[in-house]
């Protein structure tokens, strides 16, 4: 299957740099990984988990807040931990052990 995208001049070179920096070398090969990426993440969300940035050091982490993973969290059943919801704080949080 062949995809086509028209993308303003500024997303295109931000593609490109981020190829540079990932050392990803085609187009597919960046999907392919943007892919494999987001439905993992769509997963996870779905499961009452968040995606985050761990700073392991500091013992803090930030959520990634994106409008998919909003969506997600709506249309997935909350769990009996009332967790379930992607949606919040984008700031860094501390660890914490999980509570029984």
């Amino acid at each position: 299957m062949r995809l086509q995208l028209e993308l303003p001049e500024d997303a295109v070179r931000q593609l490109k740099d981020l190829m540079a920096e990932a050392g990803i070398e085609t187009y597919k090969e960046l999907f392919s990984n943007a892919l494999t990426l987001l439905k993992w993440s769509v997963r996870e969300v779905a499961d009452g988990r968040v995606i985050a940035s761990l700073d392991a050091k500091r013992g803090v982490y930030k959520e990634l807040a994106m409008p998919v993973f909003d969506a997600v969290a709506r249309r997935s059943p909350p769990l009996p931990n009332g967790r379930g919801s992607a949606a919040g704080d984008q700031g860094a949080k501390t660890l914490t052990e999980p509570r029984a």
